[in-house]
């Protein structure tokens, strides 16, 4: 892909990571420092928020070609914080980001949502942050009694530096275990990074060291379906331990039918 062709963050991340690679790298380490010499020789101009550019090639856009051939057979790479204002390229196998499955039940659920709150969520993650809380679709996905703790958690975690958790919860289950839920959730264009599941696990334990950290993640999908995700950590890499989509509805639009459906899927689940 020619530069012509690159968004401004690509050609300039693209600048970032030759100007700190060699050959054989599987971690390749910057500071933020590099994103405004970058910016500089190529005549760039940069956000007033350089953290902007990490964040879209994170949630929205794709490494330039050029990045992605120099990871190893199998591999991906994504931006992890290594300190304050420090990063590292790093090639993973698990996939860069979360994406929904498209071949899920759709579980209807009677929307409680407040029209107040419908009428004034400020931004799609707002929206969708306030949809989960006041439906208590986490509680309906893990089967846990859960409880908003705090919105937009900033704070640092150990040899990460800043980060921010868009919503904390706390939970009990039915045998009295506890656990800390942090929720990424994302709108729009974006896409859910594992790089932020990382993050949460990482001031979970620093923060919430007694509670069990289950990692949840939030999409906007098409026709106001909304997918959650349980993620984790296996070997060093995130991944998808369930994933469930669900859709508010009119408590009339649920249907004999539906109910049906959903019973020979909590049946099949009892069962197992």
């Amino acid at each position: 892909m020619s530069e012509s062709k690159l968004t401004r963050y690509q050609a300039l991340i693209e600048w970032v990571f030759f100007h700190h690679y060699s050959e054989g790298d599987t971690e390749v380490h910057w500071e933020r420092s590099a994103l405004e010499h970058g910016a500089q020789e190529l005549g760039i101009d940069l956000p007033k928020n350089l953290g902007d550019v990490v964040y879209s090639l994170r949630y929205r856009a794709s490494m330039p070609p050029s990045i992605a051939d120099k990871a190893p057979e199998g591999k991906h790479w994504i931006i992890r914080g290594t300190g304050r204002a420090k990063y590292a390229f790093v090639a993973v196998g698990a996939a860069a980001r979360v994406l929904p499955r498209t071949d899920l039940v759709v579980t209807k659920v009677p929307d409680a949502t407040p029209e107040i709150i419908r009428s004034s969520a400020l931004g799609d993650e707002q929206a969708l942050l306030a949809l989960v809380r006041y439906n208590r679709l986490i509680d309906v996905f893990l089967g846990v009694a859960a409880y908003s703790l705090q919105n937009h958690l900033r704070t640092t975690a150990p040899k990460i530096g800043q980060v921010e958790v868009d919503e904390i919860y706390v939970a009990v289950d039915r045998h009295g275990a506890q656990y800390v839920l942090p929720v990424q959730a994302k709108g729009g264009k974006d896409e859910l990074g594992v790089t932020q599941a990382e993050q949460d696990l990482a001031v979970c334990a620093a923060k919430f060291p007694n509670l069990v950290a289950r990692p949840i993640a939030a999409q906007f999908m098409d026709n106001e379906v909304i997918a959650l995700f349980e993620l984790a950590l296996q070997d060093d890499e995130i991944v998808v331990l369930q994933e469930q989509h669900y859709k508010l509805v009119p408590a009339a639009a649920v249907t004999s039918e539906d109910r049906a459906l959903y019973e020979r899927i909590s049946g099949s689940n009892r069962n197992k």
